[in-house]
């Protein structure tokens, strides 16, 4: 074989040429892609270490005993750092699983399409897209040739690879991988023996029509976006039926990530209701989402601050400053009973969310209160961030304001009796005249959440 046909494991993978000097990120894993800015999380994907191949081996000896056992404790190894975020050795160990099985089956074989699969996802959240688009072309090449073309293995890498085209903004292209790998769930659906199965296919089917949604939102398609959405969200809901039964705390299945990938559905599609000043709907979107995320995740989970925040900002742009004030007020508890350097940022941006609301509301005392806790955050942070200073010196300005209005009608009573003043004494209510154009709540940054990354045991 000449070097020009070696093609893609000559040059990468090949038994002896493993690759095996690469870095990568070390952040946390959590087995998700953000479409927004490609590399960052998702909650509800999965890395599972699904033994379905093994027992396609008839051989009983010893030896073929022994290099399962040492692939599969290898594999276990590799999804441990993957989920720690240490992708470079996570890298290392998936190579050495298709070395291995380079050696034993050589290139065209389904077990060396599996390894390639988990080789491309591992680039994939280490940044390496070149790599990992070499990876999963060749995944999808093999599935194809040793499982057939309409195979759901073969779906899974095109899931992958159309998450790895969005990463590298081949958006056209992506959403043609995508639309290729919903036949095949169709495929798949309608060939299920079973009811699970047939479930298990149907929800698959709307995590593609989501990520294609996905790709739209990147790319500003908005209303593609929520057509898209919509369909998986029905498709959803048709399988779970009504979330207030579906999701029933006493309910036996709200562990299953299809729950929390159609909570996520929703926040997309919330996300695409907010670009477009559609905030009541936003809301509607949101609180249905946010009911979900409440019953399977932690209080302070980072997806429902997220989801929270976006409601919060929706009732301030239509006006409804005391349901947005209740809002952050809750934000502000959950993100201060957390100490990490993330919530404490959080809480920083929350509060003045919330002195915003107060001053809105005229509750000056309580805003007072919050501008002392942010002065006191800023003057211990002064030292390390540039900005500090410039929000140190805004929060004074409001402290001072806001103390005016409270020494000037530190009663009800004495704001009544004042109100009605004729003696020109400047006494007139003036409650709207506080300056807080710099306090009014900023856009959230959302990117909208893809949904792939399955790892299987090769």
């Amino acid at each position: 074989m000449t070097p020009e046909d070696e093609g893609f494991f000559g040059g990468l993978f090949s038994p002896g040429t493993v690759y095996t000097d690469i870095s990568g990120d070390d952040s946390e894993f959590d087995g998700s892609i953000d479409s927004r800015t490609c590399y960052t999380d998702m909650s509800g994907s999965n890395i599972s270490d699904t033994d379905t191949s093994s027992s396609d081996e008839n051989s009983t000896s010893t030896a073929m005993i022994r290099f399962d056992r040492e692939l599969r404790a290898k594999h276990r190894g590799a999804c441990k750092n993957m989920t720690s975020g240490k992708y470079s050795k996570a890298i290392k160990m998936f190579e050495s699983i298709l070395s291995a099985l380079l050696d034993r089956y050589g290139e065209e074989h389904h077990r060396v399409g599996s390894a390639l699969h988990n080789v491309a996802v591992t680039n994939l959240r280490s940044g390496l897209l070149e790599d990992a688009r070499d990876a999963i072309e060749e995944a999808v090449r093999i599935r194809k040739l040793t499982l057939g073309d309409d195979d759901p293995k073969v779906a899974d890498s095109l899931v992958e690879y159309g998450i790895i085209l969005l990463s590298m903004k081949n958006y056209n292209h992506s959403i043609e991988v995508f639309e290729d790998a919903l036949e095949l769930r169709q495929i798949e659906t309608d060939e299920a023996e079973d009811s699970a199965s047939r479930r298990e296919a149907q929800l698959k089917k709307a995590k593609i029509r989501h990520n294609i949604g996905c790709v739209n939102f990147e790319v500003r398609r908005y209303d593609e976006a929520r057509r898209n959405y919509m369909s998986a969200i029905q498709e959803q809901k048709a399988i779970f039926g009504t979330w207030s039964s579906a999701f029933s705390l006493a309910g036996p299945d709200t562990s299953k990530p299809g729950h929390l990938t159609m909570a996520s559905t929703m926040c997309n599609k919330g996300y695409i209701d907010l670009e477009q000043e559609n905030y009541r709907e936003a809301i509607d979107t949101f609180q249905e989402s946010l009911k979900i995320q409440k019953i399977l995740l932690e209080a302070d989970n980072k997806l429902i601050l997220s989801t929270m925040t976006n409601i919060g900002y929706c009732y301030v742009r239509i006006n409804d400053t005391d349901k947005a004030c209740v809002i952050y007020k809750e934000l502000v508890k959950l993100q201060s009973e957390s100490y990490t350097e993330q919530s404490q940022r959080g809480w920083s941006q929350s509060i003045r969310k919330l002195i915003y609301c107060q001053v809105r509301l005229y509750e000056f005392e309580d805003a007072f209160d919050n501008l002392r806790l942010l002065e006191d955050y800023l003057s211990a942070k002064g030292r390390r961030t540039k900005n500090a200073a410039n929000d140190l010196r805004r929060t004074h300005q409001l402290m001072g304001n806001v103390n005016y209005q409270i020494f000037k009608f530190p009663t009800l009573s004495d704001y009544t009796s004042r109100l009605s003043c004729t003696n020109g004494c400047g006494c007139m209510d003036d409650r709207d005249s506080v300056d807080i154009t710099h306090w009014f709540p900023k856009k959230p940054v959302n990117g909208s959440k893809m949904s792939g990354h399955r790892m299987t045991y090769a």
